[in-house]
C-alpha cells in the first residue's frame, strides 16, 4: 500500500527520488543529442568564420647598413634569405631555398677549390652554389633565387616578391 503525499512539495520530492530507468535513459539520450547539436553548431561557426592564414611579408628589413661589415653576411631564417656585404663594397640578397627540392642551404665560408670566397651547400642532396647563387654541382639545375635590395633610413630592405635573373640586377651599390 502506497501513501499519498499530503502536499505538492512532497509529491515533487518523491518524483525526483524515484526516477525510473526509462526516464534516466531518456535524460542521457537528450543530453547526448544536445551535445551533438552544440558540436555541430560549433563546426558550422568555424566553417563560416575560418582561421586567417597570415603570410610573412615579402618586403622586409634584414639589417642596417652599418651592421654588415665588408665580407660579412646575415641570414634571416623566417624568410630563408641571406644578405651579403661583399668586399668590393656592394650588397646583394639570395634565397636560402635550394632549387632542387626546397631544402635550406647552408653557407660555408671556407669554400672549396676554385671557390675560395665560400659556397652554399645543400645538406640533403649535395647541390653546391657559388656566392652569387650559380650552380657548381647538381642535382639542382638552376641558380638560387636572387632578390632586389633597397635602402630605407639606413636599413637594408629585401623584396622577395620578384626575383632577378642577372647578378647585375641583384647588386645594390651604396
Amino acid at each position: 500500500m502506497k501513501l499519498k503525499p499530503n502536499n505538492a512539495a512532497d509529491a515533487k520530492e518523491n518524483s525526483t527520488k524515484n526516477m525510473t530507468r526509462r526516464q534516466f535513459m531518456g535524460a542521457i539520450g537528450h543530453t547526448a543529442s544536445g551535445m551533438a547539436v552544440a558540436g555541430g553548431l560549433v563546426m558550422v561557426y568555424k566553417f563560416l568564420y575560418p582561421n586567417v592564414l597570415l603570410e610573412i611579408p615579402s618586403r622586409f628589413k634584414i639589417a642596417s647598413i652599418n651592421s654588415l661589415q665588408p665580407g660579412s653576411h646575415v641570414f634571416e631564417p623566417e624568410h630563408r634569405v641571406f644578405a651579403f656585404h661583399d668586399t668590393r663594397g656592394y650588397f646583394f640578397a639570395l634565397s636560402a631555398v635550394c632549387t632542387h627540392l626546397g631544402c635550406t642551404v647552408a653557407w660555408k665560408s671556407e669554400g672549396i677549390t676554385g671557390h675560395k670566397e665560400g659556397i652554399f651547400l645543400c645538406p640533403c642532396h649535395g647541390s653546391e652554389f657559388t656566392k652569387e647563387g650559380d650552380v657548381i654541382r647538381g642535382p639542382a639545375r638552376r641558380h638560387l633565387d636572387r632578390y632586389h635590395m633597397a635602402v630605407d633610413e639606413g636599413q637594408l630592405i629585401v623584396d622577395t616578391s620578384e626575383t632577378v635573373n642577372t647578378i647585375e640586377d641583384m647588386i645594390l651599390k651604396v
